[in-house]
């Protein structure tokens, strides 16, 4: 039923409507064309061949597989970015107000710390600060959030083989 979504008018037209996808399953009228103008198999569902009501209107108007297929991304190599993963950044001599009262760090606070607590922090020894995590933001599409192997490189194995 590759019909368009429309609001009959009478039962007659719903019949006509009716009569008109049987014959296109038959093969005696033919197919109805996309917007591309492209033929729509007659025995894919409708459920399938209407976009659904959260597009764009313009891709819902008509019968169309278009928005069953893949988008292009806008840059084909951002899943391939690399970042830095533990980059350390400014090493304080001395404790900064606002950072972390346990280990010094200013990216996060002693609540967030998910290490065993020091006997005595970096607040009140001033001596072992933590250097400060480098924090970068990708914008990674599905497969880039979950690749493990992301920025690995080989040759860091080998020495410490």
């Amino acid at each position: 039923m590759a019909t368009a979504t429309v609001a009959f008018k009478c039962r007659e037209d719903h019949r006509k409507q009716i009569e008109l996808v049987e014959a296109r399953k038959a093969g005696l009228a033919p197919a109805e064309l996309d917007e591309d103008g492209k033929e729509i198999n007659p025995h894919i569902p409708q459920y399938m061949s209407c976009a659904p009501w959260y597009l764009k209107s313009d891709e819902r108007e008509r019968p169309s597989l278009k928005h069953q297929r893949k988008r292009k991304s806008a840059d084909p190599n951002y899943t391939k970015s690399w970042y830095d993963r533990g980059a350390k950044t400014f090493q304080a001599e001395k404790y900064r107000k606002g950072a972390c009262k346990n280990c010094g760090g200013m990216k996060h606070n002693a609540k967030d710390y998910t290490e065993r607590p020091r006997k005595v922090g970096a607040k009140y020894t001033n001596k072992m600060i933590a250097p400060d995590e480098k924090i970068e933001s990708f914008e990674l599409d599905y497969d880039g959030k979950r690749d493990r192997w992301n920025g690995y490189d080989p040759s860091t194995y080998e020495r410490i083989t």
